[in-house]
């Protein structure tokens, strides 16, 4: 994950899943950490990050860069292991007040976007 926890990131939303994960999660992936390698692209998992509630996500038109399409702090209604699906892919939450595909459309097809970090307390 990146450092710059509270700072604003530039980077996509992505639909982030992989072996062992059961399902879903609403992602950002941070620019700074995506390559291209070999003409095919790169994401570091240091750029990961799985949205969280309180966090501040701002989600720009994909045609238009400069237009905003939602932005607000992610409220995020969780749900049981393999109960729910967003255009045929296991999800482990919707945003409260965003229809299910409207969400899932941004992310699927990764919008750019500014992500800030909900601060979060630090454990003893």
């Amino acid at each position: 994950m990146s450092k710059k926890h509270g700072g604003k990131l530039l980077g996509v939303c992505h639909l982030f899943f992989e072996t062992g994960t059961e399902g879903s999660f609403w992602a950002f992936q941070d620019k700074k950490h995506i390559r291209i390698v070999d003409r095919q692209e790169s994401w570091s998992y240091q750029g990961l990050h799985i949205l969280s509630d309180g966090d501040e996500l701002t989600i720009y038109n994909k045609k238009d860069p400069k237009k905003v399409v939602w932005s607000g702090i992610i409220q995020l209604k969780s749900y049981p292991v393999f109960t729910e699906s967003a255009y045929n892919l296991w999800i482990h939450s919707d945003q409260i007040g965003i229809p299910r595909n409207t969400w899932a459309k941004w992310f699927m097809d990764e919008y750019p976007a500014k992500l800030i970090k909900a601060k979060r307390k630090k454990l003893p």
